[in-house]
């Protein structure tokens, strides 16, 4: 594997550096280990991290890293001398491996240089502009350097660049090798291109790398090897020259692992197979072709991918030895319970079987114990006795046959029993075996004689009481081990499981975390407080004096809305447009929502006080104070009218926002644009079905007045010609005082009423709300129910009008003119300004109650509430009520043959019409067709070629965007609050904002005014999304990978947080202690 950069390496790292680091400032310097330096470039909204390992390697990273809590002398040092210094130049010096940094000066020095070395040990020194070091890494003391602090950098040794090789130099090379020199070898040591790209031109060359040059390699002249050689130098020279215009790319070659067997985990899963980086190159070698690679677009990135992988190939292996130790400690507790068992049963096997031999040779038991017994009670010494057995024996004595052993001291003896039965069987075998196998071989007989020797059983009885007494004892023996047998098997599966959770728990508190986090790069307003309102909108807060300045000078455009509270400490919110709407009005819920930011923010939080914000526009708030005045930092004069929003609760939330790869956006947006629609819908649904109603109302309205006989219209119509008169119309007003008619009008027409409109009206059209926009769908109870200005804008009319209206005529007393009925009912009418006349001779309207229509309206609702448009239509069709009165006779016969000739007519015209633009289109388009054939054919081939990567990628869970929309994308699509099993996510975002906010987020927390630290409040809501039951493994990584820091400057302080399933994560945290 290789380890350390070459020449060929650091000439391509320089080239990037050069490209990305020039003209930053060194931000700060971290030591990650007593080699390894981390240097923070920057400036505004870009960072860049470069890794310096002393001999090893240097590139830039994208991965986080531990680094050291306190900066050690050498870092404290580089610190004090080039922090906030810019870089003026990198570049390698000659052909070396030495990269100097060059920072520009200040007012008391002229400049500074880094020069990191990466050969033999390696060493970083700084200097100043004169190459004098002031201080170094590792100080360098022989008899040719001398490199301590002080002395003066020999920079001037190494200047030279890479040379072309010529004919006479590679002559030169391959005449100094000696007999066992390979040509690889010693055209590696002649030149600085490394031994990756030596073998590359060699092979280039058609030429064996190990070929031996003073006996196999023809240096002549004209000999064709050499001339080969020296065109693959050539073309390995102009690619060393093409890093010097244009970052290369790069190459990691992958170690070839196919030989390696399986794995698997405690769970019996295969472990998946590990990708082992073994080389990186800044160029694809001749070599390396064959073999499997991952191309990069730079070296730097190939280089930063192969180091942290490395890294975190050691993790891996390291988590995956644990798991082997885990697996073996659990498989030997396992071996253990199973040796138990089986102990257990030999043990009763044993037990039983010694009591039955003991009861089937029960008098010859009796008969040695009783000997034994009564030698031991006439004094007898024991070595006499055992002399006498032994004696016994060579007499072959049975009983003494049948002692194995004397165990005085225990006052037992060892018996040698077998089964009686077993030998008569045998001896009735052996018998029948004789008469018809008599020629038998006498090795089979002692095999016998063997086999029943070792049917012999040493059984120990005690010589103090009989041999039924030592059966019972066996007996009870193997009574006693079967019970212990049981509890063991049935504690066995205990004991396993507990062993294997005991395990798996030590497993998971020691497990290494295998991944190297990528650094995320923050958005723009993750500096400020924010949050995304429900309508998709950027509210952004300052955290302080500063931020509150900055944030009006450079952020509050045209178009934005200020959200301020007159209390202290409440933060200047900015709601930012969106930038396809920025002439709409933002929605009422979303100024709600900036409006709680600001009160939560303020000192109301602590103490605990419900108050209002208010909003005004950008052209509002403006810098300069009146005359004699003066602004602090963070302080503005706001001009002009203030609109309050209703009175705040305080209640926040925190939660977690989720970045979503390219590929998963278009999912959500699809999701957005549905809700949208819906919330569209719905909003179109009410207003048809109050329509509707009303009209319904109407309908049961005019039934009576329909039923009545044309003698009764008649009758009407008379009255009607006398209600022109003034005081007629006087006397019909004063009679039903309390009818109104609901007549559809225009919403921005207010009646008379509304002057003198109730106080709850007053307060509440304060907020001008209304005005401003028309989402009042994530408003507060008490706001959604306040009379709207549509019903305050309806006009009340008389009693009078009110039965001109039934009878089809209007109600300014003229009856020539009678239109339909429903007109009234369905069609909206602008309402027109009274005659000087009537104004004249109209008193002055009063407050008209509604006294039990609001029951009436109930019953209507109920009855057609299920009720379309089409089937009213028809119902009122049937009854004749959108018709008015209906000529008879001759006259009715007139007009329907009139209607019937005129519809006649049109449909014949509508008809030539049709034809002369038919035959017209006809040939316009033969001329068309011949110009745009190919174009369509194109266009439809395209649309299909579309549509065929459409399907491909839905079968991949991917949604394509068109190209209006991925026009449209802005950086708040791409993150989401619910993410989806099959989304690819990158990471996670701690949110802290208003909870109507926080509705449809799937991890929240409500934070209230308490007494809790940011700190412990964290670990409390942490617990919560950790322990949710929908969460999966990425979701839980990235809610893990969150730092704590950037955690906790999210949260609120003195904060009570409240969830469904806190005290249930509380009790299981509890638990595992």
């Amino acid at each position: 594997m290789k380890q350390r950069f070459n020449a060929l390496d650091i000439r391509a790292t320089v080239a990037n550096l050069k490209e990305r680091l020039i003209g930053l400032r060194l931000q700060n310097v971290y030591d990650v280990n007593s080699k390894t330096f981390l240097f923070k470039f920057g400036k505004p909204d870009d960072k860049e991290l470069v890794l310096i390992e002393s001999g090893t390697r240097i590139h830039t990273t994208q991965f986080s890293r531990e680094k050291s809590a306190m900066p050690s002398m050498f870092c404290a040092k580089l610190r004090k001398h080039i922090r906030t210094r810019r870089l003026t130049g990198v570049r390698q010096v000659g052909v070396d491996r030495i990269v100097d940094f060059e920072f520009g000066g200040g007012e008391n020095s002229l400049g500074f240089h880094i020069i990191a070395e990466f050969y033999a040990s390696g060493n970083i020194i700084l200097t100043d502009h004169e190459y004098r070091i002031l201080t170094l890494l590792r100080v360098v003391q022989s008899d040719t350097v001398r490199m301590v602090a002080g002395e003066i950098y020999n920079i001037d040794a190494t200047l030279r660049d890479f040379q072309k090789v010529e004919v006479d130099k590679l002559k030169q090379v391959l005449q100094k090798a000696g007999p066992k020199d390979t040509l690889k070898k010693i055209l590696n040591i002649g030149f600085e291109y490394g031994p990756a790209m030596t073998e590359h031109i060699i092979l280039e060359a058609g030429l064996n790398p190990n070929t031996k040059v003073a006996t196999e390699f023809d240096c002549s002249d004209d000999s064709p090897a050499l001339k080969d050689l020296l065109v693959a130098f050539t073309k390995s020279d102009e690619m060393v020259a093409s890093t010097a215009n244009k970052v290369p790319k790069g190459y990691i070659i992958l170690l070839d692992n196919a030989n390696q067997d399986r794995q698997q985990d405690i769970d019996g899963k295969e472990l998946k197979e590990v990708e082992i980086y073994d080389e990186f190159h800044p160029y694809l070698y001749h070599q390396h072709a064959t073999k499997k690679y991952l191309e990069f677009p730079t070296f730097d990135s190939a280089v930063d991918e192969f180091y942290s992988a490395i890294e975190a190939q050691k993790l891996e292996m390291k988590a995956r030895n644990q798991e082997n130790a885990a697996i073996k400690k659990l498989e030997a507790v396992r071996k253990e319970q199973e040796g138990r068992v089986a102990g257990l049963l030999d043990q009763q096997m044993s037990n039983t079987r010694k009591a039955q031999l003991i009861e089937l040779n029960l008098d010859t038991v009796d008969a040695a114990i009783s000997i034994i017994r009564n030698a031991v009670a006439s004094q007898m010494d024991w070595l006499d006795l055992e002399e006498l057995v032994k004696e016994e024996k060579r007499r072959n004595n049975p009983i003494a046959l049948m002692i194995d052993a004397l165990k005085l001291k225990t006052n037992q003896i060892t018996l040698l029993l077998s089964d009686p039965y077993d030998n008569e069987d045998s001896d009735d075998s052996d018998d029948n075996d004789d008469d018809e196998n008599s020629d038998d071989s006498i090795e089979e007989k002692r095999q016998q004689q063997q086999q029943q020797q070792q049917q012999l059983y040493k059984v120990d009885v005690d010589i103090s009481t009989t041999a039924f007494a030592n059966a019972r004892v066996y007996y009870d023996m193997k009574k006693t081990t079967a019970v212990k047998h049981e509890k063991t098997i049935a504690a066995t599966s205990k004991a396993l499981k507990s062993a294997e959770r005991k395990i798996r728990q030590d497993l998971k508190e020691t497990k290494i975390n295998v991944s190297i986090n990528k650094i995320r790069k923050p958005f723009w307003f993750e500096k400020f407080l924010w949050f995304i309102s429900t309508e998709g909108y950027l509210i952004i807060a300052g955290r302080d004096m500063q931020q509150n300045e900055i944030l009006v000078k450079r952020y509050l455009l045209k178009g934005d809305v200020y959200v301020h509270a007159d209390l202290h400490g409440a933060a200047s919110v900015v709601v930012k447009n969106k930038p396809d709407s920025a002439d709409k009005p933002i929605p009422p819920s979303t100024l709600f929502q900036a409006g709680i930011m600001s009160v939560c923010q303020s000192k109301a939080w602590d103490a605990k006080i419900v108050t209002s914000a208010y909003w005004v526009h950008p052209d509002q708030v403006s810098k300069s104070a009146p005359t004699g005045e003066y602004l602090t930092t963070g302080s503005f004069m706001i001009r002009g009218k203030k609109n309050f929003l209703p009175p705040v609760q305080l209640v926040y939330g925190f939660g977690y926002l989720f970045k979503l790869d390219e590929s998963s956006i278009g999912n959500h947006i699809n999701e957005k644009r549905q809700e949208l629609e819906q919330d569209g819908d719905q909003d179109d649904n009410q207003e048809i079905k109050e329509d509707h109603i009303e009209a319904n109302i109407q309908e049961e309205e005019q039934e009576g007045a329909i039923m009545k006989s044309v003698k009764d219209v008649n009758i009407a119509d008379d009255d009607d010609d006398d209600s022109s008169d003034s005081s007629s119309s006087d006397n019909d007003e004063t009679a039903f005082p309390d009818t109104q008619l609901t007549t559809p009008s225009n919403v921005n027409e207010v009646s008379p009423n509304t002057a003198n409109g109730s106080t709850k009206d007053k307060e509440w059209n304060k907020y001008d709300l209304e005005e401003y926009g028309e989402n009042d769908d994530t408003l507060p109870s008490f706001a959604q129910n306040q009379p709207s200005d549509k019903s305050q804008s309806k006009k009340a009319i008389s009693a009078k009008e009110r039965r001109d209206m039934k009878k089809g005529t209007k109600g300014t007393g003229s009856g020539n003119n009678t239109p339909k009925l429903d007109e009234f009912s369905s069609q909206p009418k602008p309402n027109k300004k009274p005659s000087n006349n009537n104004k004249a001779n109209e008193p002055k309207q009063q407050p008209v109650s509604t006294r039990g229509r609001k029951g009436k309206s109930k019953k209507i609702k109920e009855k057609y509430g299920d009720q379309d448009e089409e089937e009213r239509q028809l119902r009122m069709e049937i009854l004749g009520s959108n018709k008015g009165p209906q000529p008879k006779g001759k006259k009715a016969k007139k007009q329907a043959k009139e209607k019937a000739e005129k519809l006649a007519m049109e449909k014949e015209r509508e008809e030539r019409r049709k034809q002369r633009q038919a035959e017209e289109s006809t040939t316009t388009d033969d001329i068309v067709d011949t110009n745009k054939t190919k174009d369509s054919e194109t266009l439809h081939d395209n649309a299909k070629e579309t549509e065929d990567i459409r399907q491909m990628l839905k079968e991949e869970n991917i949604t394509m965007l068109e190209n209006e929309e991925l026009a449209s994308l802005t950086s708040l699509d791409s993150l989401t609050a619910n993410p989806l099993p099959n989304d690819l996510l990158h990471f996670a975002i701690p949110v802290c904002a208003p909870y109507p906010a926080l509705q449809k987020y799937k991890y929240k927390v409500k934070l209230t005014p308490g007494t809790l630290k940011r700190g412990k409040a964290i670990k409390q809501a942490q617990s919560v999304f950790l322990n949710h039951q929908d969460i999966t493994a990425r979701e839980k990584e990235l809610i893990k990978g969150v730092p704590d820091m950037e955690a906790i400057n999210t949260m609120m302080s003195k904060v009570k947080v409240s969830a469904p399933n806190l005290e249930a994560s509380k009790k299981k945290k509890g638990g595992r202690r």
